[in-house]
C-alpha cells in the first residue's frame, strides 16, 4: 500500500525523513507546520488549494489530545452500512478521500492497495473490496477477510448485499486546526479543522481520522455514553 498526499516542496529546513524515526528528537513539533496541497476535483473550474497544517509525530497524538478540551470530546460508533465483494488477486484498489471546503471539492489523499489471497480459518480468501457507498467520498478500500468478518455482518432485512459494522465505540475528538498526524501503520493521515481524530489504542499510539462530512454521514453519536479521563 502506498499514500499520495501533496506537499508544497519542503521549506524551513524540514525534510522528508522526519518521518521516519529520526522524528522522535524533534522535540520543537508543536510548532512545526507544513504546507499541504489539496487537489481540485474540478480544475477547470477552480485551482487547488493551498493550506497549513500542524504536524504531529505518532508518538505524541496522545499528547497532542490531552491539550484538547474534554468539551470536543465524545464517543461515537460507525452505524451506515456498506456494500462488499470479493476482490481479484493482483486486482489495485484506489482510496481517494475528499472534503469540500467553501462549495467547493477537494481530494485529501488517495492510498492504493493490491489485494491478495490470504488464509483464513484454514482456507484460502481474496481479500475483500468495501465500498464506503453513503459516506461523502463514496471510497473504496481493501480489508482482509478475517478483519471483515470480525468487524462486519449481513444485513438481513436490505434487498442488497450490504453489510453492517459490527457495534464497535470509539472516542473522537474534534480539531479546531488543520493537522497531519502519522497513523500507527506509518501512512499519513490529514485531519481539517472541524473534523476529528479517532482513538483506537492510545496505548499503542493507534489513531485515525474522520473527515467532518464522513463522520456525518456514516457515524451515530453516543449521547449517554459522556467522555471522563
Amino acid at each position: 500500500m502506498y499514500v499520495v498526499l501533496f506537499f508544497v516542496p519542503f521549506s524551513n529546513h524540514i525534510h522528508a525523513n522526519l518521518w521516519g524515526k529520526d522524528f522522535k528528537r524533534y522535540e520543537w513539533y508543536k510548532f512545526m507546520k507544513e504546507k499541504v496541497v489539496l487537489r481540485s476535483t474540478h480544475p477547470e473550474e477552480y485551482p487547488d488549494l493551498e493550506i497549513e497544517c500542524r504536524v504531529i509525530p505518532n508518538d505524541k497524538i496522545g499528547e497532542y489530545l490531552d491539550s484538547i478540551p474534554d468539551s470536543r470530546k465524545f464517543y461515537a460508533y460507525k452505524s451506515q452500512s456498506v456494500q462488499a465483494r470479493w476482490g481479484i488477486p493482483g486486482e489495485e484498489i484506489k482510496t481517494t478521500l475528499k472534503t469540500t471546503i467553501d462549495g467547493k471539492e477537494y481530494i485529501m489523499n488517495e492510498e492504493n492497495a493490491i489485494v491478495k489471497e490470504r488464509e483464513y480459518e484454514g482456507e484460502m480468501f481474496p481479500d475483500v473490496v468495501i465500498t464506503n457507498d453513503r459516506s461523502t467520498s463514496n471510497e473504496e478500500y481493501v480489508v482482509k477477510m478475517a478483519k471483515f468478518a470480525d468487524t462486519y455482518t449481513a444485513d438481513e432485512n436490505s434487498s442488497e448485499k450490504r453489510y453492517i459494522p459490527t457495534y464497535d465505540s470509539r472516542l473522537l475528538t474534534q480539531v479546531d486546526e488543520n493537522v497531519m498526524i502519522t497513523t500507527a501503520w506509518g501512512s499519513l493521515a490529514l485531519c481539517l479543522a472541524g473534523s476529528y481524530i479517532v482513538t483506537y489504542d492510545a496505548s499503542s499510539n493507534d489513531y485515525n481520522t474522520i473527515e467532518k462530512g464522513a463522520f456525518e454521514s456514516t457515524y451515530t453519536r453516543e449521547e449517554q455514553k459522556k467522555y471522563t479521563k
